[in-house]
């Protein structure tokens, strides 16, 4: 009878024990988990915010750059294309090449400015001038001041280039003439209707123009 209160008692006391273990781990041991998993769930969320505004910093760098880009780009374009024809600055550079590639600079003569037309057919928004271009020399001097004018700062076309050679005098020993049609841009709409074909320049510019950078 003692032996089985003594198992008895044992058994109760495991009951006990394990009632303590299991309301232990409920009111102990469970609510640290929960606390884990808000704390879990919490880092998640810290993360996803610190994630977008990484995002949103590249993506504000980025305009920012675009944006730095846009201005070169646009300056480049405003070279280019200016607002204004700036012939007489123009023509000194011109003539400036045709000198610094041992030319003559023998006659320059814009023609009727015309307003540029899209593949749609519709005003493009800017103006376009034809330019003839006579110079004097050797060959290998024309095909030197032909390869300048095609890294001009200024946006412009060769649209025609003719060679024709020229026999020798008593004063002057044979050369080679170019006459050179070239096609520079500006972003004026001109007015055609009004405008009349410009004179034909001297080979020697206004002393008081000043040419374009």
């Amino acid at each position: 009878m003692n032996r089985l209160s003594v198992q008895a008692q044992m058994i109760g006391a495991g009951v006990l024990i394990a009632l303590v273990v299991v309301g232990a781990l409920f009111l102990l041991v469970l609510p640290e988990f929960d606390k884990a998993a808000v704390l879990d769930v919490r880092m998640q969320e810290l993360d996803g915010q610190i994630i977008t505004e990484k995002a949103l910093v590249e993506r504000r760098q980025s305009a920012k750059a675009q944006a730095a880009q846009t201005e070169v780009d646009l300056i480049k374009v405003a070279n280019q294309v200016p607002e204004s024809p700036e012939l007489p600055s123009l023509i000194i550079n011109l003539q400036d090449t045709a000198n610094q590639s041992g030319l003559v600079f023998a006659q320059i003569t814009p023609q009727i400015p015309a307003p540029a037309v899209g593949v749609d057919g519709q005003p493009a928004g800017y103006s376009l001038i034809p330019i003839d271009v006579k110079v004097e020399g050797q060959w290998a001097d024309l095909i030197e001041y032909v390869r300048k004018l095609g890294k001009y700062t200024r946006g412009m076309r060769l649209r025609t280039v003719q060679f024709s050679s020229v026999d020798g005098t008593a004063e002057k020993p044979r050369y080679v003439e170019a006459r050179i049609t070239l096609e520079v841009y500006t972003m004026s709409v001109l007015n055609v209707n009004n405008t009349a074909a410009a004179p034909s320049a001297p080979a020697t510019p206004p002393a008081d123009a000043q040419p374009s950078q």
